[in-house]
């Protein structure tokens, strides 16, 4: 079996590159840069809970945070969390209404991250469900709170 950690790297790299921009995006700036703290540690966040290093940063032309991405597994979805998960939602721009930040949880833990991110007053911007059927990684929208473009199943 696959270690968490490796796990958790492998998803954020399929994700960052077949989401960040979708295959088929043509309204994509490229000027955008998609990052992905993996194995390596490419995009270090200060924050008042310390530093932090998203699974996904997307910057735009001048190198500011444009979006972010998490990538979360099911016993990480606590009250422990929320420090975390409002520290990087005060970092990330807003998008139209609600700031630009994505949650990537296990099947079955997508309602407990939206009450945990809703009760804690987390400003985000989508929850998507992840699972691994026959070795091949399903991205799931739950909830798109600014850009209906952005709830598109992968």
């Amino acid at each position: 079996m696959v270690e968490k950690e490796e796990l958790r790297n492998r998803i954020a790299r399929i994700v960052a590159s077949t989401r960040f921009p979708f295959v088929d995006q043509e309204t994509w700036p490229k000027s955008r840069q998609t990052i992905v703290n993996d194995e390596v540690k490419r995009y270090a966040i200060s924050t008042e809970v310390g530093v932090l290093y998203p699974n996904i940063v997307i910057t735009d032309q001048n190198g500011s945070i444009y979006e972010i991405g998490i990538i979360e597994f099911g016993e990480e979805i606590s009250e422990k969390s929320v420090p975390r998960w409002r520290a990087l939602s005060n970092i990330v721009p807003y998008g139209r209404e609600f700031k630009k930040l994505f949650f990537y949880v296990p099947e079955s833990y997508e309602e407990k991250t939206k009450q945990l991110l809703d009760d804690n007053e987390v400003n985000y911007d989508g929850i998507r469900v992840f699972m691994i059927e026959h070795q091949t990684l399903k991205i799931i929208p739950y909830i798109t709170r600014n850009d209906e473009y952005d709830h598109i199943i992968t």
